[in-house]
């Protein structure tokens, strides 16, 4: 419960304790901040008791008129009075506390009428839980959450204790007044009744420092703890690290955790589902790796845990966390939904590693960073090869920012050939880079990985995506019938909300129509039928570029998702076209996604046919559209329009594409005979 919502709930009783406890407010100052005044409050009101008693009980009624007006002063002002007063020295309040007592009991003998057993029991009752309360307070502390229920359970007693005595005392009061008449002296004296109203101040006093104490826990917790899961948040772990001092003898192992699968759960079932991942991957944290854990959630779906491995060695202490580790891994019920948490780790060791504990959490990252690329959902040990191998992977990438710009990166294309009708209806854009501070041409299974770890990566798309439809562009004033330019196109990028406007832009600062551009996407770009994705295809549809699916087979295909998608091409990754000959299994895996892109009503490409036989091979299976060093490897744009022209003149292709468009209207017309004598049947 938050302070708000515990005001809201306690405000008639403190409303009620306002009323009863502020009247005497001022007092209560006094005595906290000036030694003497009680004792000159004592001194005043004997020289009133010395008068006669018809000027005494007139002083009382003085009292309650002044009473009223400060009654009329609280709610004007609301809390402010008192919160104005309010003080985080405890010792002053306990100091003034005892004051008080000694006041009261001092005043005893003179100023409690005699024989009145109930009243001496009464007061007797609330110095005793006054003085509990002092040495309670005196020991509590903003962490102490049960002694601080306890407390103001005790305050609210001692409030309710205070307010009975007041009432006895107006009852026996006005009693003894009407039997000894103006004979009153000292039976009830404005200074006793003063002593218990300084009794309701600090009570009043107590209860608000008790109150906004547990205010400042509590916002000190928010401060310092993830909302969603209840473990440390970042600043705070950042505190811990700074005020730390371990045993020079002792061994702490640092997790970096990063769950895999996180971003899709978050698209694919929303935030509620992925808050209560988050909920469950913390408690399966704490549950692998202990209560004395230190858990901390860094960001996001990363998390930090910091262990203790005294008394392992180090290969113990490694079998004990891969252990752990594996308890992380499970499957969780939200609604009618099963879900698996997967995640990868990088763990580094203080201090054997490093013996400062900034660069032992960056180490762990840089192994959670290596688990993620050698396949994800395992725990990665930091070792001095991770570190040789992220400072040249920085290095590649530097190198790659400034070949990106000083114009080292260029196109080479290669043909994809219609072996059937003996045209090429489309050309593959590959990336190439030569260093000109070595001259060598370094391969893009070098570069890609290290442009893919960053947003670098969406750079060279966008210098790829522009220099195909330039040449695309300049293809079209050369050619009547050019091919269609096949880009591929990160996962990273793909998934970016602007990509669709991005790709629209160059189209039209080229004047390149949307038909004469395909994009060629992974099969684990749509695996997961991410929101930003599925809006992508459909913005690409709707503009009109063509979508390939490349490496189709590798992975794990969502046929059903596959047939609303409608791809353009289906391309047959180069893995099963070279196992090919003499695999019966390969046959009739390679003849089975030829299937599935008739069924689907689009175009496969066979990648990697590199000898006669393979396109014997894939000729038989069905597939005309072929892709491969048999015809042609990857050449420079001059390069590539010599080839072109050479084998498949721009004469040829006319006819060609006239003959493709011929068929193309044929089985259009003849699916729709079907469907009409179908109907005309039923």
């Amino acid at each position: 419960m938050n302070l708000l919502a515990f005001l809201r709930f306690r405000r008639a009783d403190l409303l009620r304790q306002a009323a009863n406890l502020l009247p005497i407010i001022f007092t209560a100052i006094l005595l906290v901040f000036a030694e003497n005044s009680a004792l000159e409050a004592y001194r005043t009101f004997q020289r009133i008791e010395a008068s006669n008693a018809s000027e005494a009980i007139r002083a009382g009624r003085d009292i309650g008129d002044q009473a009223k007006l400060v009654e009329m002063s609280r709610r004007k002002l609301g809390n402010r009075l008192i919160l104005g007063f309010t003080t985080d020295d405890a010792a002053d309040i306990r100091s003034a506390l005892g004051r008080l007592l000694s006041t009261i009991e001092a005043a005893r003998p003179s100023f409690i009428m005699p024989g009145d057993a109930a009243l001496i029991s009464q007061i007797d009752s609330i110095a005793e839980l006054a003085s509990g309360l002092s040495v309670a307070f005196a020991n509590v502390g903003p962490d102490d959450t049960a002694i601080l229920n306890a407390l103001d359970g005790d305050l609210r007693r001692l409030s309710e204790k205070f307010r009975l005595l007041q009432e006895n005392m107006t009852e026996q009061g006005s009693r003894y007044i009407a039997l000894q008449g103006e004979t009153l002296t000292a039976s009830y004296s404005a200074m006793l009744k003063l002593s218990i109203a300084l009794v309701g101040a600090i009570v009043s006093m107590l209860a608000l420092l008790v109150l906004n104490r547990r205010a400042t826990w509590q916002a000190n917790y928010r401060a310092d703890h993830d909302v969603t899961t209840g473990v440390l948040n970042r600043r705070a772990f950042e505190r811990w690290i700074e005020g730390i001092h371990f045993d020079p003898q002792a061994t702490k192992a640092v997790m970096v955790f990063d769950l895999d699968n996180f971003k899709e759960i978050n698209d694919e079932l929303g935030h509620m589902a992925g808050d209560h991942v988050l909920k469950v991957f913390v408690r399966n944290l704490v549950a692998s790796f202990g209560q004395d854990a230190l858990v901390v959630r860094w960001g996001g779906d990363e998390f930090v845990v910091v262990v203790s491995t005294d008394g392992f060695v180090e290969a113990g202490a490694v079998t004990l966390l891969r252990a752990s580790f594996q308890r992380l891994q499970s499957i969780v019920r939200f609604g009618d939904t099963d879900i698996d948490i997967r995640c990868s780790g990088g763990a580094a060791v203080w201090p054997s590693d490093s013996r400062d504990f900034h660069e032992v959490l960056q180490l762990a990252d840089l192994a959670l960073y290596k688990a993620k690329s050698r396949g994800k959902s395992r725990l990665q040990f930091y070792d001095t090869d991770i570190l040789n191998e992220r400072h040249k992977v920085l290095a590649l990438r530097e190198r790659l920012r400034a070949a990106l710009r000083d114009g080292e990166l260029s196109l080479h294309w290669q043909p994809q050939v219609d072996v059937e009708r003996g045209y090429v209806p489309s050309a593959e854009a590959l990336i190439r880079w030569v260093d000109r501070e070595t001259g060598r041409l370094v391969p893009p299974s070098e570069f890609i990985p290290a442009a893919e770890a960053s947003d670098l990566i969406i750079e060279i798309d966008n210098f790829v995506i522009e220099e195909a439809v330039s040449t695309a562009a300049r293809w079209a004033t050369i050619w009547q019938y050019p091919p269609i330019v096949a880009v591929n196109v990160s996962a990273v990028h793909f998934q970016r909300r602007e990509f669709v406007g991005q790709v629209r832009d160059i189209l039209r600062r080229h004047n390149v129509s949307p038909d004469r551009l395909e994009l060629e996407i992974t099969e684990g770009v749509i695996l997961g039928n991410n929101i930003e994705v599925t809006r992508n295809l459909k913005g690409l549809e709707a503009l009109g570029v063509h979508i390939a699916l490349d490496d189709f087979g590798t992975g794990y295909s969502n046929i059903a998702y596959l047939s609303q998608l409608k791809p353009d091409r289906l391309k047959i990754d180069q893995t099963f076209i070279a196992t090919l000959a003499g695999n019966c299994q390969m046959e009739s895996l390679v003849s089975a996604i030829i299937g599935i892109g008739k069924a689907i009503d689009c175009e496969v490409v066979a990648e990697g046919v590199e000898t006669a036989d393979q396109l014997d091979l894939v000729q038989r299976l069905g597939c005309c559209l072929v892709q491969g060093y048999y015809f042609a490897k990857p050449m420079p744009n001059e390069e590539f329009q010599a080839w072109r022209d050479a084998n498949y003149p721009d004469a040829v292709a006319s006819v060609k594409h006239l003959r493709r468009l011929g068929d193309r209207l044929a089985s259009i017309i003849g699916d729709e005979t079907g469907r009409r004598r179908s109907h005309e049947a039923t």
